[in-house]
C-alpha cells in the first residue's frame, strides 16, 4: 500500500510531467510562429528591393528618353528649392 508520502511524489511527477509537456507544446508553437514571421520579414525585404531597383530602371529609361526635358524638371526643382530657403 502506497503512503501519503509516495502519493504526494507521485502526484508531484505527474503535475511536473504535464507542465513540462504544455511548455514543449507551447515552445514548438513560438519556434513556428518566429520561423513564419522571419520568412515573410525576408520576402518583405526581398519585395521592397526589387520593387525599388524596377522604380531606378524606369527612371532611367525616362531620363535616357527624355534627356531635355529631365534636365528643365531639374532646373526647375533647384529653383523652387531654393527660393524655399528664402
Amino acid at each position: 500500500m502506497a503512503t501519503v508520502d509516495e502519493k504526494a511524489k507521485d502526484s508531484i511527477q505527474e503535475g511536473a510531467d504535464a507542465v513540462d509537456d504544455k511548455i514543449m507544446a507551447v515552445a514548438e508553437k513560438a519556434s513556428d510562429v518566429t520561423r513564419r514571421a522571419r520568412g515573410a520579414a525576408i520576402q518583405t525585404v526581398d519585395d521592397g528591393r526589387e520593387a525599388i531597383e524596377n522604380a531606378l530602371a524606369c527612371g532611367k529609361a525616362v531620363v535616357r528618353s527624355n534627356p531635355i526635358a529631365t534636365v528643365a524638371i531639374v532646373a526647375t526643382l533647384a529653383y523652387l528649392c531654393g527660393r524655399m530657403k528664402r
